[in-house]
């Protein structure tokens, strides 16, 4: 089977005001519409959801304190999006109500979620997918809440990347699935190549026997990395995915991609095989329509040059360049 994930989801109001069919409702339909095959391609696919989709009972916003139509989150799962991420620096941009709203979405949507939880009950009820007969167990983290204090008594609504915490959610894990995958909101904006934070925590949590890194934040594309982990196992680090659907316009962040893995298991009598192969990022790239909206497209497929006038295959030079 195929795992995989997008990388940042986050709506300026530049981007769903060309959405908005009538006042306060939203089609993100036909935007999404030509990166579906793509991204329903994988048997199970994770979506950095950045900016909260609380809706517009909360009065929706953009940069820097962002509240997004619901609808977005009702598109993603149409074209193809099995499981919300939820830990990043917007999460309480706008407090805890919009982000429960975004849960409760979440649930009538039959959509897991990780990295935001509701309450402490929440987080221990630790995410675990089983796919074709395989199980991941799935965590999320964020290195900040945009110095926003998280309110006393939501202390787990946000899952921040603290070492004990997570090498004891990672332990509590590692035996109870066959895969065990970490996203990590991580890293500097606009950079190409990881930092030092990044490099060193990855390493931290291929020690600790994490198969599957997915990073997030920078909004632009990171190369992918295999690490080594003490039993010699390879830990798969995708360190950023940048953006699949936002406004932004710096060089880069118009390049995003569908970051996909092969899982196989095999058993034989009392002995279980996990193998994770073929690490690959299918870039994607958002466009501008003829009335200005922001359209998601495969990057090979577009009709016009990226941002930075990288093409398809320096893009896809740039994200393999440290793989073994």
């Amino acid at each position: 089977m195929t795992i995989g994930a997008i990388g940042d989801v986050l709506l300026h109001d530049r981007v769903y005001e060309r959405q908005e069919t009538e006042p306060g409702v939203f089609d993100f339909g036909p935007p999404l519409e030509a990166i579906e095959p793509l991204v329903s391609s994988p048997d199970f696919l994770m979506a950095n959801q950045e900016s909260v989709p609380g809706g517009t009972a909360f009065g929706l916003s953009a940069y820097p304190s962002f509240n997004s139509p619901k609808e977005i989150v009702y598109e993603l799962k149409d074209v193809g999006v099995d499981m919300i991420i939820a830990a990043n620096n917007h999460t309480i941009d706008r407090g805890i109500p919009p982000l429960m709203s975004a849960l409760d979405l979440y649930d009538e949507l039959e959509l897991p979620y990780a990295g935001a939880y509701r309450d402490a009950a929440d987080r221990e009820n630790h995410r675990i997918i089983e796919v074709d007969g395989i199980t991941f167990g799935i965590l999320s983290y964020t290195f900040s809440t945009n110095g926003i204090p998280i309110p006393t008594g939501f202390e787990d609504s946000v899952a921040l990347i603290e070492e004990d915490r997570i090498r004891t959610e990672v332990g509590s894990l590692r035996e109870k699935a066959d895969v065990l995958i970490v996203h990590m909101h991580w890293g500097n904006e606009y950079e190409r190549l990881p930092n030092h934070f990044q490099t060193s925590y990855a390493q931290l949590l291929a020690d600790e026997q994490v198969d599957l890194i997915f990073g997030h934040h920078p909004h632009v594309l990171q190369p992918i990395e295999q690490l080594k982990q003490p039993d010699g196992k390879d830990t798969i680090v995708f360190y950023s995915l940048g953006n699949f659907y936002s406004g932004q316009d710096f060089d880069f962040t118009d390049v995003g991609g569908v970051a996909t893995v092969e899982v196989t298991k095999t058993v034989n009598q009392d002995q279980t095989d996990i193998q994770l192969t073929n690490p690959f990022i299918e870039p994607t790239q958002v466009i501008r329509g003829e009335d200005g909206e922001y359209i998601a497209v495969p990057m090979n497929e577009a009709d016009s040059p990226s941002i930075a006038g990288e093409t398809y295959e320096e893009t896809v030079e740039h994200v393999t360049q440290w793989q073994n």
